[in-house]
């Protein structure tokens, strides 16, 4: 059968084009295009493969030719909607429909099914089902054009005209342009925004409630029937079971949605709009039709697919609310008064208006914010050092080291201790190419000359045969990084650093929690240095920590880290110059509540990678951070680096991520093309005596790692990667 579906780029349309498609009817669409934008996020609504880009309110006889029916769904739906003009609604659900129906009459088309409303019965008494035959009630422009359209259509039935008239109840359900101002949907973005299934009314008012696919298969269904059998009849389409208050629907949200709770607004009223509905007759008629949704399993539904996809901006914006876009449009001149369109129509999918996911964030519970206020009102005087005392003995522990010296930040940690081993002019000290400059400035400023050697192309550490191959009689150590929670092989480094005499200088900076052969990260060389800045996997807001076994180290920085002043001096006498390098209280506090939790920390992190490596497993030159057998990783920062084949760039990707509203993190630039550093002597011809840091670093890009990457929001992320990818491997072919 030819069939023509009025409105097929709207909410019901988009799933009744599949569903007739799918029972082998040749399907054209038509539509004037307001809603044709509107795609649900992660879905691609699959068009008719022909269309007439129409305004219902001038479809001629002509357009009509050829057809065997017409499914009309086009309509300024529902209440809100038709409050917004009464007029506008008249003009078009009314009058353009009556007029659609003689045209179609006229051009011979057989078949006319209407899609009209349960609405239409209104302040309905609430004892009773109310079947086809009970009085309507209309209390809205809505209904009563629905109500007008039925009468006026029922006029041109006759042998040759087969109208029929589909009393739908509330619809809800998952759509390719789905919408959140409806009963069901709304509850379900008002759980998903805010965790809240707020009523706005009492509750108390009776709703029928129907599945938008269920609505298409009934429509389907009519179709099929003889044309003697529907012809001016009216069919109340839905299910008697489900007949529900408002309140019980929002019950039925919460529970689909977890850790929300049902609320109601201040002041809330009582819905005039109260009906159950009769839906025996179409049983009858239909005795082989069974119903497929619930409002539970369509609860259900709509939660799997939009929970972490959609901001609550984008929920109650233009893409999924009719009433927002319709102002949009009129408020960006794009529509005249009369809801005609004044140039060209917009056709590109709406971009989500949808929460940022950035790049780190920390995980913040009730014990820190405790423990926090608890320093501020206590750690004073006497007590001025008592959490910083606590959370060191806590980060011994943790690395097995017998000092443990808190400070204002990594950068100082790595400071004090290239001072504390007196490395200074005429030295040389050795740091990977890729790693924050953090891990080379301090090397700058103590007056000894960094040198920038390869990485490993698995571990992204420093290369064991590069360090190897840099020492020189003026190297006094090398600063070795545990990037992104990785390890290198540190068996092979220290036996290259023990063989040569050198200094190994562990930045754990990002690697608090993992372990080497079962040795913790901050274990290893003559000192190991922390971050706890805010970005960290423990974080005291901004702060680091240095550790040790040398106990003439640990003195030395202990006296540098305070103006110079040795830690049992009582009197205001510094016996050299040092820095202002000591944490406070507030941040030691903090941190002690962060290392209380620090296993679950790290199984979050862990959670956070699994989830990346699930979603993007199998893709096509894409590698993520390696785990070898010897490392446990912490996965401070998820990070993907892009085979150099792709032809992608890391500014490529972190900007149309971006477009995406997902922030990223450049893997670290090479240190030796780094402006600060490019005055250095190993930074000539750095390029091409690290190759590997040089490839990989152009390519790699850090993933949001942040304790708020949940499932859904690690999905989303991988989704757009992916997209991003294969854009670009259609536009290479």
């Amino acid at each position: 059968m030819k069939v023509l579906i009025t409105g097929h780029a709207g909410y019901v349309g988009s799933v009744a084009t599949a569903v007739l498609a799918e029972a082998g009817h040749e399907v054209t669409g038509l539509d004037t295009g307001y809603f044709a934008p509107c795609h649900t996020e992660g879905m691609e609504p699959v068009d008719p493969p022909r269309v007439i880009a129409k305004d219902v309110r001038h479809v001629t006889v002509q357009d009509l030719a050829g057809f065997d029916a017409v499914l009309h769904l086009a309509a300024l739906s529902n209440d809100p909607m038709g409050d917004l003009a009464p007029e506008l609604t008249a003009a078009i659900n009314r009058d353009a429909t009556i007029a659609l129906a003689r045209a179609a009459k006229e051009a011979g088309v057989a078949r006319f099914i209407f899609a009209s409303s349960c609405s239409i019965y209104g302040a309905g008494n609430p004892d009773l089902l109310l079947d086809e035959a009970a009085p309507v009630n209309p209390l809205t422009p809505y209904a009563a054009s629905k109500v007008d359209s039925e009468q006026g259509l029922l006029a041109l039935a006759d042998d040759t005209f087969a109208p029929t008239f589909m009393r739908n109840a509330t619809c809800y359900g998952l759509s390719p342009r789905v919408r959140t101002d409806l009963v069901l949907n709304n509850l379900v973005c008002s759980a998903l925004s805010t965790g809240e299934v707020k009523l706005l009314s009492s509750g108390l008012a009776w709703r029928p409630l129907l599945h938008v696919r269920d609505l298409a298969r009934a429509a389907a269904a009519i179709l099929a029937a003889n044309p003697s059998t529907v012809r001016g009849e009216a069919f109340n389409i839905g299910q008697n079971d489900e007949n529900h208050f408002v309140r019980d629907i929002a019950t039925i949200v919460a529970e689909a949605v977890p850790g929300s709770r049902v609320t109601f607004a201040e002041g809330n009223t009582i819905d005039p709009r109260s009906y159950r509905v009769d839906f025996t007759k179409f049983a009858r008629a239909f005795p082989d039709f069974r119903f497929v949704y619930t409002a539970a399993s369509g609860a259900k539904e709509l939660v799997a697919a939009m929970a972490g996809r959609t901001s609550a901006a984008d929920l109650t914006g233009q893409r999924y609310v009719r009433l927002a876009r319709l102002k949009h449009l009129m408020e960006k001149g794009a529509l005249a008064a009369d809801l005609t369109w004044k140039g060209e129509r917009e056709t590109a999918p709406l971009t989500a208006a949808r929460d940022r996911v950035p790049v780190a964030g920390p995980s913040i519970t009730e014990r820190e914010v405790e423990l926090v206020a608890e320093a501020a009102r206590t750690a004073w005087f006497a007590n001025h050092a008592k959490y910083n005392l606590r959370f060191e003995a806590m980060v011994a522990e943790q690395t097995g080291r017998k000092h443990a010296i808190s400070l204002a930040h990594c950068t100082s940690a790595i400071h004090l201790a290239l001072a504390g081993l007196d490395i200074g002019p005429g030295d040389e000290v050795i740091v990977p190419e890729c790693t924050w400059v953090a891990t080379a400035s301090p090397v700058v400023q103590v007056g000894a000359t960094p040198v920038f050697v390869d990485i490993d192309p698995v571990s992204w550490c420093m290369s064991p045969a590069s360090l190897a191959a840099a020492i020189t009689p003026r190297t006094k150590a090398a600063i070795v990084v545990d990037l992104y929670g990785g390890m290198p092989d540190w068996a092979r480094l220290e036996a290259i650093a023990h063989d040569s005499g050198i200094v190994l200088i562990e930045d754990a900076a990002e690697a608090i929690g993992s372990r080497y052969r079962g040795r913790p990260a901050g274990s290893f060389g003559r000192a190991s240095v922390f971050s706890f800045h805010g970005s960290k996997t423990v974080t005291t807001g901004e702060g680091g920590m240095l550790v040790t076994d040398d106990d003439a180290l640990a003195e030395r920085v202990n006296i540098l880290r305070d103006q110079g002043r040795h830690p049992t001096s009582r009197a205001l006498i510094t016996e050299e110059v040092g820095f202002k390098y000591r944490m406070s209280a507030m941040q030691a506090a903090m941190g002690i509540a962060q290392m209380e939790r620090l296993d679950e920390l790290i199984a979050l992190k862990r959670d956070i990678f699994a989830f990346y490596a699930e979603d993007l497993s199998g893709v096509p030159g894409l590698t993520l951070n390696a785990e070898p057998s010897q490392v446990f990783n912490s996965y401070w920062m998820v990070t993907a680096v892009l085979d150099p084949s792709l032809g992608l760039l890391k500014q490529q990707v972190a900007a149309e991520l971006g477009a995406d509203g997902i922030d990223t993190r450049p893997f670290f630039y090479p240190l030796s093309w780094q402006p600060a550093f490019r005055d250095q002597p190993s930074a000539e011809g750095a390029p091409a005596r690290n190759p590997t840091a040089y490839a990989i670093s152009s390519t790699g890009i850090n993933l949001p790692s942040g304790y708020n990457v949940t499932r859904d929001v690690a999905a989303r992320v991988s989704r757009s990667l992916k997209s991003i990818l294969a854009r670009h491997a259609r536009r290479a072919a």
